[in-house]
C-alpha cells in the first residue's frame, strides 16, 4: 500500500515538473518576444524621438534658455533659487502656481485660470516629468521644465489641450512644501 502511494507521489512529482519546464519555456519565449517588440518599436520610434529632441533644442536656443538635462530627457532651470527652502521629497505635499505650454507658445492650462494646484509627490496623478522636476525643487523657487512626450502625456496626449506626442513647457513657482 505504501509502495502504491510513493508510486502515486513520484508520478504526480514528475507531471509537475513537466508542467513547470513547459511554463518556463512559454515565459521565456514571451520574454524573448517583447524583447523584440521592444527593439523594433525604439527602430520605429528613433526618428520621432529624434525630431523631438531637436524641436526642443530649437525651443531652448530660441528663447536663450541654460538648462540642464536629467538622464530621462528633463530640461530644467530653476530660474528662481531659495538655498534655505524646504527640499522637495517623496509623499510630500506642494503646492504651486504653474503654466503649462506647447513648443509653439500656446498656454494649455495655468493656475491663474485654475488656482494653485496641490501635489503629492510620486503618488498623484499627474506627468512623470513634473514629479521628476519638483524634486530638483525646494520651496520658494521658479523653475522652467520642458517635458519631452514620453515624460509628458506621451502618445495619446490629455485628450483636451495637450495632442499626443507633444513636448510641453512648465513655468513652476513652489510655493509651499509640506513634509
Amino acid at each position: 500500500m505504501k509502495a502504491n502511494y510513493i508510486y502515486i507521489a513520484c508520478f504526480l512529482i514528475f507531471l509537475y515538473s513537466c508542467g513547470n519546464q513547459e511554463q518556463e519555456q512559454q515565459q521565456q519565449k514571451k520574454y524573448i518576444d517583447v524583447q523584440l517588440l521592444k527593439k523594433q518599436l525604439e527602430k520605429v520610434q528613433k526618428p520621432a524621438l529624434v525630431m523631438e529632441d531637436d524641436n526642443i533644442e530649437s525651443y531652448i536656443k530660441q528663447h536663450q534658455l541654460k538648462m540642464q538635462t536629467t538622464g530621462t530627457g528633463l530640461r530644467y532651470l530653476i530660474a528662481k533659487k531659495n538655498p534655505t527652502g524646504k527640499t522637495i521629497v517623496t509623499t510630500d505635499i506642494v503646492k504651486l502656481n504653474y503654466k503649462v505650454y506647447l513648443l509653439d507658445g500656446t498656454l494649455c492650462y495655468s493656475s491663474d485660470k485654475k488656482g494653485a494646484k496641490k501635489v503629492k509627490i510620486d503618488f498623484d496623478n499627474i506627468e512623470t516629468g513634473l514629479h521628476q522636476g519638483l524634486k530638483l525643487m525646494k520651496e520658494g523657487e521658479k523653475a522652467i521644465f520642458i517635458l519631452p512626450s514620453h515624460l509628458a502625456h506621451g502618445l495619446t496626449g490629455d485628450n483636451d489641450k495637450i495632442p499626443p506626442k507633444a513636448s510641453v513647457v512648465y513655468e513652476i513657482e513652489v510655493m509651499r512644501v509640506t513634509h
